[in-house]
């Protein structure tokens, strides 16, 4: 069964992502950070795609030709597709569609804000939809950092547009909203861990004070973003 993880990012240039940081960050370093945080989830998918397990893409925001994705493009083993739609709802949809349309069966997308997500997390939610219709990896901002799902009979198809309607993207009301709608439709749906984006100045400093644990265990870690965020500030200006 062909599986995709298509990966949502925009071009990390300053002043046009991670605007919620400023004046924490300056618009430059935020860009960094953004860029960073892809880098470090395209190196903690890249096994995936190594053993041909899953087909990895990039879901671009503006434009494929970015010379940033192009670069990605050189290191990485991806297909790359236009964010198309008036919202997030309306260009995860279609980022869906456009996978199935490409012969894919099993389809999971994440941001690009959870830079310390497990990576086996990615595995597992491929495997849940095995047995259920959807996927969700609930975020602790009330929204959620992975959603997945299945190529479906044509009857529960065409009720996929309903669950991207009608949520304010990017405020802790969606996952509640979402969680109505694949009720209320009775789709079958399970559930991975809580995990965090990093979206806000308290989320820098959380991560900050994450990274040192997982040191400490001698765990995975995100590499561009530990090294990058031991230069952009000192631990007090980051609160620590």
């Amino acid at each position: 069964m062909r599986k995709l993880l298509i990966l949502f990012a925009k071009v990390p240039e300053p002043g046009k992502v991670k605007t919620r940081l400023s004046p924490f960050l300056s618009k430059t370093d935020a860009a960094k950070l953004q860029e960073a945080f892809i880098k470090d989830l395209l190196d903690a998918t890249k096994q995936l795609s190594d053993t041909r397990a899953v087909q990895c893409a990039i879901a671009c925001a503006p434009d494929i030709e970015h010379p940033f994705f192009q670069r990605c493009g050189e290191k990485y083993d991806l297909r790359f597709m236009l964010q198309q739609g008036k919202d997030l709802g309306e260009r995860m949809l279609n980022a869906f569609l456009w996978g199935f349309e490409n012969g894919f069966e099993k389809i999971v997308i994440i941001g690009c804000d959870a830079p310390t997500l497990p990576a086996a997390f990615i595995p597992d939610a491929f495997e849940k939809l095995s047995a259920t219709d959807f996927v969700l990896g609930p975020g602790l901002d009330g929204g959620y950092y992975l959603i997945g799902t299945r190529r479906m009979p044509p009857k529960k198809q065409h009720a996929l547009p309903a669950l991207f309607e009608g949520p304010a993207w990017g405020t802790e009301t969606v996952l509640t909203h979402t969680l109505e709608i694949l009720n209320r439709q009775k789709f079958a749906y399970q559930l991975l861990p809580f995990w965090y984006d990093v979206d806000r100045p308290a989320d820098v400093v959380f991560l900050k004070e994450h990274l040192k644990y997982l040191r400490s265990q001698e765990a995975p870690m995100p590499r561009e973003t530990n090294h990058l965020l031991a230069l952009l500030k000192t631990d007090k200006d980051l609160g620590a």
